[in-house]
């Protein structure tokens, strides 16, 4: 091949590099904002996982976009149009993401030197044994003050203790607090340092799609508890929906939103202040609607290091910053100080712990 040829096919691919670019941006960053424009639609609201991962594609893209700027195109004009276009929707992309993220986010508190703060990990197991060597290594060490579980099986939990001959519940051992509750159908249990005062446990039933198999559950629990800190009472709602993989899913998952907002909405009519709500939420803090939640409901949140970070990874741990969506999230009501955020190590399940702190309420309720 002459020298004059080899030159224009390079610079045919390396066009080619730079058209994809442009479209390859321009396609994520539509993708992203649907999840801003519609947030009432099913694919739409599922956008909101992977804003990270499309902020990231669309400034690859982008970049190669620009170095496209300089060599000539046969469609120029159209050239630059698509890639100002694709420029334009990574710039709003970035500033809405931002703006949702500090959307009804506080800044950390610093603790009295004479308080004590109160520890809380909600871990979802992904069916994990609670009795599992690592697990229990973990919640030696960090000593949580409150232990909130989901996707615990709790039936299958206690098959597996009386075949080894070990205790129930490991409650009081193995870095587990003393004080237990367990959810009605098993997939939601607390552990607590701070007696029970009460609790109450509801069931969302959820619609079964056709051919579902007998793993998969539609109906979803709602675990509420208040516990005797030796302050102010705790108000406590464990959350945990359904997945919305499938648009049916998504719909159960709205309904179960509904009914947390309904249970909040009591808490504060009858507390006013000292509500924890945490879990697996199954929701972006991008999405709009885990935003209605905390808006409607005067509560705030805050992530790790400032940034919302994988909680629920895919595949392998060590690919969550590619594969991964947070969606481990907890919501307080603003007179609870948020002292401290942070996500604990792989431990076996495909979620990593989320560790939070807080200031004890110094006022006694009225």
């Amino acid at each position: 091949m002459k020298p004059s040829n080899r030159r224009s096919t390079l610079r045919s691919y390396f066009s080619l590099i730079c058209w994809c670019g442009c479209l390859g941006a321009l396609l994520v960053g539509a993708m992203g904002l649907s999840n801003f424009a519609a947030p009432k639609f099913w694919l739409a609201d599922n956008m909101s996982f992977f804003l990270r991962q499309f902020l990231a594609a669309g400034l690859a893209g982008c970049l190669a976009g620009t170095a496209g700027l300089f060599m000539r195109h046969r469609l120029a004009l159209l050239y630059k149009t698509v890639w100002a276009l694709a420029v334009l929707s990574l710039v709003s992309l970035a500033a809405l993401t931002a703006l949702r993220t500090v959307d009804n986010t506080v800044s950390l508190a610093r603790l009295d030197s004479d308080a004590r703060p109160i520890k809380v990990i909600s871990i979802n197991l992904e069916h994990l044994f609670l009795g599992d060597r690592v697990l229990k290594a973990f919640l030696e060490k960090e000593n949580a003050d409150i232990i909130v579980i989901q996707e615990a099986l709790w039936w299958l939990q206690e098959r597996r203790w009386e075949r080894l001959g070990l205790p129930v519940g490991n409650a009081g051992s193995n870095g587990f607090p003393e004080h237990l509750v367990v959810g009605e159908l098993g997939g939601l249990v607390v552990y607590s340092r701070f007696p029970v005062l009460n609790s109450d446990s509801r069931i969302i039933e959820g619609a079964l799609r056709p051919g579902a198999n007998v793993y998969y559950n539609a109906d979803r629990e709602l675990l509420s508890l208040t516990l005797d800190t030796g302050t102010s009472p705790l108000h406590m709602l464990v959350i945990h929906p359904d997945s919305p993989r499938t648009k049916s899913r998504w719909k159960n998952k709205r309904r179960y939103f509904d009914e947390v907002d309904r249970v909040l909405a009591d808490l504060q009519d009858t507390h006013g202040e000292n509500i924890l709500a945490i879990g697996d939420w199954n929701s972006s803090p991008w999405s709009g609607r885990f935003q209605e939640t905390l808006a409607e409901n005067n509560l705030v949140t805050a992530y790790p290091d400032g940034w919302p970070q994988t909680t629920r990874f895919f595949f392998d741990y060590r690919l969550h910053w590619i594969l991964g969506a947070p969606v481990d999230q907890f919501a307080v009501s603003k007179d609870l100080p948020v002292l401290n955020v942070s996500l604990g190590p792989h431990i076996g399940s495909d979620h990593l712990p989320l560790i939070v702190e807080i200031s004890r309420s110094q006022s006694p309720e009225n």
